[in-house]
């Protein structure tokens, strides 16, 4: 049986008959397209977590997860001081929110407006808001400190799934309790 030129044992095909074979691999690893999740989260600007919506697939999008879990008449919406990012667009409309819970949009570029910016006032604005925000971003990565809340996901039971995100913002949430009384 004849092999490839590159002695790699397997055997020519009648495209490559006569050429050195090509290394067509990647450069750089790319992550494996993976099934995610995605849950709702409200925190305090301490990084306490106060609620956690239910999982869903990490296809859907942010605000439409919001308008599934929350009722406009329930009154949640009042308990909090409301910081989002763009994926919340939708949310001043709807919901009667301040304005300033969302960072400004840079505008489409247009035939009258052919370059795009933010003002200085604005870019400074987005600045305090993410300032604020990344507390919110804080608490998200502490309850991912538990392992099996970012790694793959192979159970087949939906149910389990809202458990082991509800135990890890439990344990993260005990974990800021049991730091401030130690401090």
């Amino acid at each position: 049986m004849p092999t490839c030129r590159c002695s790699c044992s397997t055997p020519p095909n009648d495209l490559t008959a006569g050429r050195t074979p090509r290394w067509t691999g990647r450069l750089t690893t790319r992550a494996k397209k993976r099934p995610t999740r995605k849950n709702t989260l409200i925190a305090d600007p301490t990084r306490y977590i106060h609620y956690l919506g239910p999982t869903t697939c990490g296809a859907t999008h942010d605000y439409q997860m919001l308008k599934n879990e929350v009722d406009v008449n329930l009154g949640l919406l009042d308990l909090f001081a409301w910081l989002a990012d763009l994926g919340y667009l939708g949310l001043v409309r709807d919901y009667d929110v301040a304005p300033e819970s969302l960072p400004h949009r840079k505008p489409r570029r247009s035939k009258k407006t052919p370059a795009t910016a933010l003002t200085d006032t604005q870019r400074a604005e987005n600045h305090a808001h993410a300032r604020r925000r990344v507390k919110v971003e804080h608490a998200i990565s502490g309850a991912k400190r538990l392992g099996c809340v970012t790694q793959v996901y192979r159970n087949k039971s939906l149910a389990f799934n809202d458990r082991v995100m509800a135990l890890a913002c439990g344990i993260w949430n005990w974990h800021l309790t049991k730091k401030k009384k130690t401090i």
